[in-house]
């Protein structure tokens, strides 16, 4: 199918998509924070604006401009780093699903590249789900947390912030924005239990799971974020399924 983005629509298109039908609409929001010293500050942009691209040419469903600043907390202190204080992040994504639900959608789907904005988002979704109960239908993914299969498929080791997944990611959508020759070995961190550290005391962060550092493959990336869609896209087609069914008067 062909993607449809919001933003490129005339308001009279906006207006017949509507009318023809269309109540879903695939939502990208991320960040800018340090990924390495290989990655873009705009990792977690490019991850969920990609992946919500590639959603949208497979279903057909609409996807809004991109979001790209966010909750970012430990990696503010790195060059290029920019935070919305949580009150005013729920406040904005509120306010812009509530503009969304007023086109005439009636189902967001947010794909999420930014970890620190999980709580802020949930938060607002629910929220929101006390009126109009049951035409408001919303999902939030973490993409890189749907499921762990991918990781172990093709790469058979653990990911992290900057780490493997994340590199993978914008590897396989903007390869021209990864360097490689500047990825540093030894500045990676791990989150260990019982310690907090402000800021992070390094820029890719793993999991204490094992090593989490990047595969420049990009034939490897490819393979890996096919599997990540695809299993997003199966969990999205049963969620929307099952609430039709349940909310079905």
């Amino acid at each position: 199918m062909a993607l449809i983005k919001l933003d490129e629509l005339t308001y009279p298109k906006v207006g017949n998509l509507i009318k023809d039908g269309s109540r879903t609409l695939l939502f990208p929001v991320g960040t800018l924070e340090g990924h390495g010293r290989h990655a873009p500050i705009g990792t977690d942009n490019f991850c969920a604006e990609e992946i919500a691209w590639v959603l949208g040419e497979r279903t057909g469903w609409p996807v809004a401009p991109t979001l790209n600043y966010g909750v970012t907390t430990g990696l503010i202190s790195y060059p290029g780093g920019v935070r919305i204080p949580k009150p005013q992040y729920e406040e904005l994504i509120k306010t812009i699903l509530e503009n969304f639900l007023r086109i005439g959608f009636k189902r967001v789907i947010i794909i999420n590249g930014h970890g620190g904005n999980t709580e802020s988002i949930g938060k607002v979704i629910k929220d929101l789900i006390e009126v109009d109960r049951g035409n408001r239908h919303f999902i939030l993914v973490d993409w890189w947390a749907v499921d762990p299969g991918p990781l172990k498929e093709v790469y058979n080791r653990p990911g992290g912030h900057a780490a493997l997944d994340e590199t993978a990611c914008v590897l396989a959508y903007r390869p021209e924005t990864v360097d490689e020759s500047e990825f540093a070995p030894d500045e990676q961190c791990s989150i260990k239990p019982g310690i907090v550290v402000a800021p992070y005391s390094a820029a890719v962060i793993d999991n204490n799971e094992g090593d989490a550092s990047p595969d420049f493959d990009r034939d490897k990336a490819i393979k890996f974020m096919d599997k990540v869609i695809e299993r997003i896209e199966k969990i999205l087609t049963e969620e929307i399924e099952l609430f039709e069914k349940s909310f079905r008067h």
